[in-house]
């Protein structure tokens, strides 16, 4: 494959799949959770998630290039109206993606209803 045609495919498929550039912070319990904090601590300080879902491959920029990774989970947090909803991706049990995700809600609300960013 020549070099555009590879470069063409691969903005292609970031655009389809979805890019993961590093964690955003996000803060519980007074602790803030980033980028390398274990599933254990973000339930911990955040509590359970409201829902868990499996995102399938995600893109993270590493050292200036995007490699694909298939993240092993993704929790959702519903902190509630007025507030946003937190995405946070694992891959190898660690935080490698964090992201606002609309305002929460009450009630009942499948966890396919909150688009993957």
């Amino acid at each position: 494959m020549k070099k555009g045609a590879f470069a063409l495919a691969l903005v292609a498929a970031v655009s389809i799949i979805g890019v993961a550039e590093q964690a955003s912070a996000l803060r519980c319990a007074g602790k803030i959770i980033d980028s390398g904090n274990t599933k254990a601590e973000v339930r911990e300080f955040c509590g359970e998630p409201t829902c868990t879902r499996k995102p399938g491959t995600v893109f993270v920029k590493k050292s200036g290039i995007y490699w694909p990774m298939a993240a092993d989970e993704e929790w959702v947090y519903n902190f509630g109206p007025g507030q946003f909803v937190r995405l946070i991706r694992f891959y190898h049990g660690k935080v490698v993606f964090i992201q606002s995700a609309g305002y929460g809600w009450t009630g009942d609300r499948e966890c396919d209803d909150v688009p993957y960013e």
